[in-house]
């Protein structure tokens, strides 16, 4: 019978703990899941995310593909532009020869009038030449005949009709050689007009031809630019075309993320009744005394919260607190606190006589995660001192070290505990951000112990320590 009894405790020792293991492997899986679910929420926000940025991406390739369609349109405007202007310049490349050569042949007709007018003047000056002679000629007739006397005297008259001759000739002669270096200083001038009108000619058919090989090359630039233009809108509508495929998938994808996300939530919602069914049922074993390991921190939990409750009522009577300042629900916001943190009434009281509280109380027994006071609407008034640190400022230090002030409220395992009126209620859960035995945990499996916290008779919220075994 010694025997029996001794292998039926190991029996109930082991069922104790196999019970223990399950409800811990149920919030375990529950909170694996509720990170799939949480995964599924970010993929599917991420997929939205995608969603609007693929839509918006087919938008603009839209206006990509019109504009293209309007460029090429306005390549193929200039390239039949460039080409009527090419040959206008070509029309008036062949017009402006012809009128170099106009100008040329003016040249060589003006050269043809200087010469002419050269042998008008060497003409005139030999008419000067005769005239001179006769001149004298007519002078040395009318000495004779004054010699001859009245035999000479018709004679003389005829001598004085070719003097008068000679000089009229030589009047004439003067007046052709005036009007004739006139003529030859104007032709002079025009031809150097001409000359330079040439040489302008020539350098302007120099920039003609210039101006139509560049109006050539440009041409065959908008030609090119035209080719890649229609190869662009080729691809443009080829992404188009990929994009609408693609959306396509994305619907699918978008339909079994919402199927997935969908059977995730029925899973979370039947495994955290599983959860909770598991927590009763470790709070009955544990309540039972069947579990040996548990009942140590239950007795720690309910020693401690004798002692609590023996500290606040002594603030109480001695003045140090007021009822009203324990049980003030009107929490103020911490400007600027991220994530958002509360002061009440009882903070300041609370900070100086719990914290320490708390800070000896963890370090009794090395397995004690956290030791807090949570009231009935889940608020931490303070926290252990690990806990209570300054912000700094990041989001991911103030969300692990600051929780003082901070409002946990669970709506599944907490609710029950605030609403039990047991002298205690086990539970087993996810704490994020625990520290145990010098390890860091971001997320761990804990057992935690809730014992009703009640001041003068009144209920203001739990004892709670959390554990690992």
């Amino acid at each position: 019978m010694e025997n029996l009894a001794l292998q039926t405790n190991k029996w109930i020792d082991d069922t104790a703990k196999i019970c223990g293991e399950v409800a811990v492997d149920c919030s375990d899986t529950a909170g694996t899941l509720e990170q799939a679910k949480e995964a599924a929420e970010e993929l599917r926000r991420e997929h939205g995310l995608l969603e609007a940025i693929t839509d918006k991406l087919t938008h603009e390739i839209e206006n990509v593909a019109h504009a293209t369609e309007e460029a090429k349109e306005l390549s193929d405007a200039a390239r039949e532009k460039l080409e009527a202007s090419h040959t206008t310049i070509e029309n008036s490349m062949a017009g402006f020869s012809d009128m170099i050569g106009l100008i040329n042949r003016l040249g060589n007709h003006i050269a043809g009038f200087a010469a002419a007018m050269e042998q008008v003047k060497r003409a005139s000056q030999a008419i000067d030449n005769i005239a001179r002679t006769t001149n004298m000629l007519a002078l040395n007739a009318a000495i004779e005949a004054q010699k001859a006397g009245e035999a000479g005297q018709t004679f003389a008259v005829v001598a004085a009709e070719v003097k008068k001759l000679a000089l009229d000739s030589r009047t004439a002669a003067v007046e052709i050689t005036g009007t004739v270096n006139s003529l030859a200083a104007e032709a002079e001038k025009l031809a150097v007009e001409i000359g330079t009108g040439i040489e302008g000619s020539g350098e302007a058919q120099a920039q003609f031809a210039n101006m139509e090989d560049l109006l050539g090359g440009l041409t065959q630039i908008v030609g090119q630019v035209d080719d890649r233009t229609s190869e662009i809108a080729v691809n443009t509508a080829a992404i188009n075309q990929g994009l609408a495929e693609s959306r396509n998938v994305r619907v699918a994808v978008s339909q079994a993320n919402d199927q997935m996300h969908d059977r995730l939530q029925v899973a979370h919602k039947e495994l955290s009744e599983l959860e909770l069914r598991a927590n009763t049922m470790f709070d009955k074993i544990v309540h039972s005394g069947m579990s040996k390991d548990d009942s140590v921190f239950v007795e720690l939990a309910l020693e401690k919260n004798r002692d609590v409750v023996a500290l606040t009522e002594a603030a109480i009577e001695a003045g140090d607190l007021t009822i009203d300042e324990l049980f003030d629900e009107n929490l103020v916001l911490i400007a600027g606190s991220n994530p958002p943190r509360f002061t009440s009434k009882l903070t300041a009281w609370a900070d100086k006589n719990w914290r320490p509280f708390y800070d000896r109380t963890k370090a009794l027994r090395p397995e004690i995660l956290t030791v807090v006071c949570t009231s009935r609407n889940g608020f931490l008034p303070t926290h252990l001192s690990e806990f209570s640190r300054a912000p700094t400022g990041d989001l991911s230090h103030d969300t692990r070290y600051c929780r003082n002030g901070r409002v946990f409220n669970d709506e599944g395992i907490d609710l029950i505990a605030k609403a039990s009126e047991q002298d205690y209620m086990m539970a087993v859960y996810r704490h994020t951000g625990a520290s145990s035995q010098g390890g860091n945990r971001d997320s761990a499996v804990v057992r935690n112990v809730y014992v009703p916290l009640r001041f003068k008779g009144r209920r203001w919220g739990d004892l709670e320590i959390a554990y690992i075994l």
